[in-house]
């Protein structure tokens, strides 16, 4: 089962690490269009997936047993028809191109987030894309995590009782690359929308107002692109309960991404674990053992149970997707309504829909 990969950043390369120690897939095509990265993301996705290669390289995760053959691919036009998916892993200026393009040719896609950063686009491609009916999945990632999964599980089961607050917290330990920040779509929405995401995703409740602020407090150069390093907001369900979310680009302490529920019954939290990187005052309190580094180790787990589910929807075995293109609407409107309110001051009204 051959699968490519277009776009050989940080991210593409691990996916298409996972996707060649994934049992299900046989070959994995690089593609580019820089022929300059493809040779040095062939020798990475190599040397990570060497029967000897480290946890560091290979990941704490990696499934026992030899891998898939890693190429470099002779160019989209040419290999896509021969693919039994892709995954879209370029910047987001492309991603619609891209998904359409996969689309026709009948090639299911797995595409990073978000889709689009234009909402309108947005609702315009998904309904395109269903006319395909071609396989297509967003990654949004922490719905394959299977904390955040069992998270959901428990506070639908009514475990938690009547959810009161939920608190939510995305702190990266590495910053940005300056290169990367003027194309990153800014803090909502690129950092704080898995968060958007996740909320209403695990308490199936609606978002009905947002507010928000931001500063920054790290790196001057997010305020030449009118972005922030550290963001809060504040959502409201339409329940009356409070999630407060907070992201920071830097974290010293390490990779911090966290959702804690809150109900009349019990309380329940994703990401609390050994990891945690956070210093306990208490007598006898301790510090962290081993913090992560950054969030591809945070998320190996989700980041594997996703391109599996991937392979099972490419392969026809699983027809049920937990990220449609659809899925990242909500995300999107809550994003808007947080920048608005940071640019403005003021709470803004959305309107989403229950998940």
């Amino acid at each position: 089962m051959p699968i490519g990969v277009i776009g050989l950043g940080r991210v593409g390369r691990m996916h298409a690490r996972n996707l060649a120690q994934d049992p299900g897939v046989d070959e994995v095509v690089l593609l580019g269009r820089d022929p300059g990265r493809l040779g040095p993301a062939l020798d990475d996705v190599r040397a990570a997936i060497a029967l000897d290669a480290p946890a560091s390289l290979a990941g704490a995760h990696a499934p026992a047993g030899e891998a898939a053959d890693v190429r470099i691919g002779d160019g989209l036009d040419s290999e896509l028809p021969a693919l039994d998916g892709i995954v879209i892993a370029t910047n987001t200026a492309s991603h619609p191109e891209l998904t359409l393009r996969a689309a026709r040719a009948g090639v299911p896609t797995l595409v990073e987030k978000p889709l689009t950063l234009d909402l309108e686009r947005l609702e315009s491609l998904a309904d395109e894309l269903d006319r395909f009916g071609t396989p297509v999945m967003v990654a949004f990632h922490r719905r394959y995590d299977p904390a955040h999964q069992e998270l959901r599980r428990r506070v639908r089961a009514g475990d938690a009782g009547t959810v009161r607050a939920v608190h939510g917290i995305d702190h990266d330990r590495l910053p940005l690359s300056p290169d990367y920040i003027p194309h990153s779509g800014g803090i909502w929405r690129d950092l704080l929308i898995h968060d958007f995401d996740s909320i209403p995703w695990v308490t199936g409740r609606r978002v009905t107002r947002v507010w928000a602020t931001g500063a920054v407090l790290d790196a001057p150069v997010h305020a030449e692109h009118d972005d922030v390093d550290t963001a809060s907001a504040t959502l409201v369900l339409d329940s009356g309960a409070i999630a407060d979310v907070t992201g920071l680009r830097r974290n010293g302490a390490g990779q911090d991404v966290r959702l804690e529920v809150f109900g009349s019954l019990d309380s329940f939290g994703a990401g609390l674990d050994a990891h945690t990187p956070i210093t306990s005052t208490e007598p006898g309190g301790t510090a962290p053992e081993a913090p992560h580094e950054q969030f591809i180790e945070r998320f190996e787990r989700a980041f594997r149970a996703e391109i599996a589910a991937f392979v099972r929807v490419a392969n026809g075995e699983l027809d049920a997707n937990l990220t449609p293109p659809r899925a990242g609407l909500d995300a999107i409107r809550i994003a808007q309504a947080a920048a608005e309110s940071c640019r403005t001051g003021r709470p803004v009204d959305v309107t989403t829909t229950t998940q």
